[in-house]
């Protein structure tokens, strides 16, 4: 079937003693913002700054140029700045070793060695992965401890993390209670989250409450609520407040919003015009890569125009969108019955990771080797 994905954000010298020896190390932390140097692409140009900072002898030099090759995916690079920041003492080495071992390598047990140094060493986001990484483990004791830490070290969103904790735990009122808490310290998703469970959870469901919650949360500034209070007026099967909800989401910029507008004119209302424009809109406006994925799929589910859809799907595509991908790669198969460019498709999709495309390549009789 084809894929359909709905969407709906000085220097301070200490003393560390090794988990594996008694040697001490002593570990600097600059107060120079990594931040400055975390984006999500580079230039050549900030590569030349990040290696100048090195010779300036600002150690987080080694952690910039350090993500600069994680991003590119050169991790063996990116091992060694980091690793070379580590043998400076920078306490942020140890964090960036984390999570490229956690994030990139999958070596958990390695990751988890150089964050636990870091969080015992007054590393607050090392402290947070931690806890994902037993929360993900499902070893919730040791997240809840790490997760504790991380708060009490000023980190409200660990504290969040807690709450969802004590849902899977079926601590129902000691989730509410989290959440409650962090809404009240500031962070817009703890009220998001009430907002969630007064609409979905059978046990407590109460849409006026669920709407309550939402409202605080836009309140605090988090347009996705905004969307959160269209859904509940959905559940109430009023289209009309819903859409309004959603276009003022849309106007403050949430993507999400703008989905639910797509998918309640094609879904609900059976409105494809209406839906593909604001699909279309959301995609022009907000950069929403599913939006497009989303259009083909309303030509090829709801209007049969395959043509259509994969002119829509290679948009995505084109843009790194896998499910579109792998789309195209379907809609050739099963409804344009063309193997050839089935199968190319497919390996493409494969190429990039999709396991459905592996599977279709084999019924297809094709062996697919990466």
């Amino acid at each position: 079937m084809h894929l359909i994905v709905k969407s709906i954000f000085f220097t301070l010298v200490l003393i560390l003693l090794t988990s594996c020896t008694n040697e001490k190390v002593k570990l600097k932390k600059s107060t120079y913002d990594i931040k400055q140097c975390n984006k999500k692409t580079y230039t050549n140009k900030d590569l030349e700054e990040y290696k100048q900072l090195i010779k300036d002898k600002e150690i987080q030099g080694y952690n910039c140029v350090g993500l600069y090759y994680m991003r590119s995916k050169d991790y063996k690079n990116a091992k060694d700045y980091f690793n070379q920041g580590k043998d400076k003492g920078n306490i942020e080495s140890y964090t960036q070793l984390g999570s490229l071992y956690s994030n990139f390598l999958n070596k958990k047990d390695k990751a988890i060695g150089y964050y636990t140094i870091a969080a015992n060493n007054g590393e607050v986001k090392a402290s947070h992965n931690l806890g994902v990484i037993y929360d993900n483990k499902l070893q919730y004791k040791k997240a809840l401890t790490w997760y504790e830490k991380s708060f009490n070290s000023g980190d409200t969103y660990s504290l969040l993390a807690m709450g969802t904790i004590y849902l899977k735990q079926e601590k129902l009122k000691k989730a509410i209670d989290t959440f409650i808490k962090v809404g009240n310290l500031g962070e817009s998703g703890g009220f998001y989250n009430l907002g969630i469970l007064y609409r979905k959870n059978k046990e407590i469901k109460d849409l006026k409450k669920a709407e309550e919650y939402f409202q605080k949360c836009l309140n605090l500034g988090n347009a996705t609520c905004a969307g959160g209070i269209g859904t509940v007026y959905e559940d109430l099967k009023d289209y009309k407040k819903a859409i309004d909800w959603y276009k003022k989401g849309f106007e403050l910029k949430s993507e999400e919003s703008v989905n639910r507008l797509g998918f309640i004119y094609w879904e609900v209302l059976k409105d494809y015009k209406k839906a593909i424009y604001w699909f279309n809109k959301g995609y022009e406006e907000l950069n929403c890569i599913s939006c497009l994925a989303s259009v083909g799929n309303i030509y090829a589910v709801s209007l049969k125009d395959y043509d259509k859809a994969i002119e829509w799907y290679k948009k995505a595509s084109d843009l790194g969108y896998v499910s579109s991908t792998y789309n195209i790669g379907y809609t050739y198969d099963k409804d344009l019955k063309d193997k050839e460019n089935a199968i190319k498709w497919y390996k493409k999709a494969a190429k990039m990771g999709h396991e459905n495309a592996k599977y279709h390549l084999k019924k297809l009789g094709v062996k697919y080797e990466q």
